[in-house]
């Protein structure tokens, strides 16, 4: 009785630690902490040894491979240019903000590359999908197209960035990593999950669906420590109030330029919704793993990456539960277009 409470009360822990306000809440009590005591988990520590970064990304990946239903995608393919269209927005409409304010000289040097970064992820799966369910949105268009975008973005990502910001050949050098720490890892994961009944229960069991945000988490804070005991205290902070406004910028502009699309493609007001959402939200558990890979385990390079991306995911979860409200409309639009 006694094991079963404890049970119980773990669960509801998790949960808590896992929605979008407690998750939030948990990675800035882990910033703080690393600020306070950075040599904690530094890289090298016990609690950080050189190869646990490496296996942190494997386990995230593993395990959101083992809970990938590709079923999800059958509906979404029904429109296919409408499809295209919305899976090409969530990357070229961010980017395209990234550099026209780029050419403007609105965005320093040191903050092009993260926000590139960010401009290039796929949507969330989580918050999109709750977002999209509680703004009496279609969640099923949602949840297929956030698949499909996470899916795609594991080829997208490294391709975009290596070919857009670093090198044409850098992407050929990233390849054997990505597919050693990201494609393995999916690949096994769904195929053990499709293959044994047993296992893919245990990958959809409570605990096992918050594992990822939890190794997330981890990662979050043995980043900050090394980069900030690499970079100094000092130095961290006005990092921080650099990075603020233009995270905030970008959030408002992807959630203007999401508004305005949705608009334009959708014809029912929950099709709209669903497109906004998953137009307006960048996702960190995809992030976080693939910007460890693409700074090939530099701290400091990968701190500055994820700073911008950290104020994104916290400030998009903020102006998205203040969005719902507005958008949970009883009428339908016109189905005509």
């Amino acid at each position: 009785m006694r094991s079963r409470r404890l049970t119980y009360e773990s669960l509801s822990m998790l949960r808590v630690l896992t929605s979008s306000f407690g998750y939030v809440c948990l990675l800035i009590f882990l910033v703080l902490l690393a600020y306070w005591k950075p040599a904690i988990a530094s890289k090298g520590g016990w609690l950080n040894p050189p190869f646990m970064a490496d296996l942190l990304v494997i386990m995230i990946f593993f395990f959101q491979g083992g809970r990938l239903n590709l079923d999800n995608l059958v509906n979404i393919f029904r429109r296919p240019v409408g499809s295209f269209a919305l899976q090409a927005g969530i990357i070229f409409l961010p980017v395209l903000w990234v550099k026209i304010f780029w050419s403007l000289a609105l965005i320093p040097e040191t903050l092009y590359g993260p926000l590139f970064f960010a401009a290039i992820l796929p949507t969330t799966i989580s918050s999109c999908v709750v977002y999209t369910s509680k703004a009496k949105g279609n969640a099923d268009y949602s949840l297929g197209h956030a698949t499909l975008s996470n899916l795609s973005a594991l080829v997208l990502v490294p391709l975009l960035w290596a070919g857009s910001y670093e090198n044409s050949g850098a992407f050929e050098v990233l390849l054997p990593k990505i597919s050693l720490l990201v494609f393995v890892p999916c690949l096994i994961g769904w195929l053990l999950s499709k293959c044994f009944a047993r296992i893919g229960k245990v990958m959809n069991m409570e605990w096992c669906r918050q594992l990822p945000m939890l190794c997330i988490a981890w990662l979050v804070f043995f980043t900050m420590c090394d980069g900030i005991d690499m970079v100094g205290k000092d130095s961290f902070l006005p990092k921080i109030f650099t990075v603020l406004p233009h995270a905030l910028g970008f959030v408002i502009l992807v959630h203007l330029s999401g508004w305005f699309f949705s608009k334009r493609w959708a014809r029912k007001k929950d099709i709209q919704v669903a497109q906004f959402f998953c137009l307006s939200q960048k996702s960190l558990a995809t992030g976080l793993p693939i910007a460890t890979i693409l700074s090939s385990g530099n701290a400091e390079r990968v701190m500055l990456m994820i700073l911008p991306l950290f104020c994104i995911h916290f400030l998009q979860l903020l102006v998205g539960s203040l969005l719902m409200p507005l958008l949970k409309s009883p009428h339908e639009l016109d189905e005509s277009s």
